[in-house]
């Protein structure tokens, strides 16, 4: 039930991004608990996502590539994705290695091959584009990946699709990022032309984003691992073992809107009671603007 002008969305999309995680949980860099954080990350994505169409991880799954790492982020996140009853999509970053992440999450295709997918959910259309390229941390793609996503773009069903891929087509404001940026933003722009493409979902900045390629909305998930403090004296990088979370994307007939989650447990107050919010939304649409709306004399 609607409580605005707005319908409720014709599909959600949970996505998440840069686990980073290590074989056998091993703390990142020695210091980041990125099992614990994915845990905690799990737990609320299955409350904050209930209704969600589809979990989408963006890359940099593994830290290192390692089987292990993936097997970990399997046994973490496919039982959220079972309780909700939706697939995974699964991208690879420049941290993943093919065939290793191949294997272990049970993707199709030769280990080397990328890791390109098309998923129809409902009447959305989600194309996974393998942006990492082997031996290198920038990203890119070449002219065989910009024919198969284009033919993987045609004939769009009615929602449309989304373009998910690991390095987001933007200018990056931290300075040494920019040395890992994509770098065939014009292939990809040909690749995609005219098609219906209604957002770009992307990670790797280890920060929540927005920006527009070739007028198309990009929208960066915070990492579920560590964030990246642009509030540190450049050109120096910081992470910080803080500020993690996740995203909601909501797609409607004719718009495309994203949330930010947090993604691990903090203290909280309920703001509005639930005894309250469940009297407010069962009164009818005049007398709830009356209570909820309408400021007192």
């Amino acid at each position: 039930m609607s409580l605005g002008i707005h319908p409720d969305p014709a599909a959600v999309i949970a996505h998440l991004s840069d686990t980073h995680l290590l074989a056998g949980g091993a703390p990142l860099a020695g210091l980041v608990d990125t099992e614990q954080h994915l845990r905690d990350t799990a737990a609320r994505l299955a409350v904050a996502a209930a209704d969600a169409d589809v979990i989408v991880v963006s890359g940099d799954v593994a830290d290192l590539g390692e089987p292990g790492a993936y097997a970990l982020a399997r046994e973490i996140l496919e039982p959220v994705a079972e309780t909700i009853g939706v697939p995974i999509v699964w991208t690879a970053g420049n941290h993943d290695e093919r065939a290793a992440m191949r294997e272990a999450l049970g993707l199709p295709g030769a280990p080397l091959d990328p890791i390109d997918s098309v998923l129809q959910v409902g009447d959305l259309r989600i194309v996974a584009l393998d942006s990492s390229l082997p031996g290198w941390h920038h990203g890119g793609l070449d002219e065989g990946q910009a024919a198969w996503l284009t033919d993987a773009l045609a004939d769009p069903p009615p929602l449309g699709s989304v373009l998910v891929m690991h390095h987001p087509p933007l200018a990056y404001r931290g300075r040494l990022m920019r040395l890992l940026e994509f770098r065939d933003e014009a292939l990809l722009a040909d690749a995609i032309g005219d098609a219906d493409v209604r957002a770009i979902l992307s990670g790797h900045l280890h920060i929540n984003g927005s920006g527009t390629f070739a007028e198309i909305p990009v929208m960066l998930a915070g990492a579920t691992s560590y964030a990246d403090d642009l509030g540190g004296p450049p050109p120096a990088m910081h992470g910080i073992d803080a500020t993690q979370s996740f995203n909601l994307i909501e797609v409607y007939a004719d718009s495309v809107a994203h949330s930010v989650v947090p993604a691990l447990p903090h203290p909280a107050r309920e703001t509005i009671s639930l005894q309250l919010a469940e009297q407010v939304i069962a009164l009818d649409p005049a007398t709830r603007a009356d209570r909820f709306s309408r400021k007192p004399d």
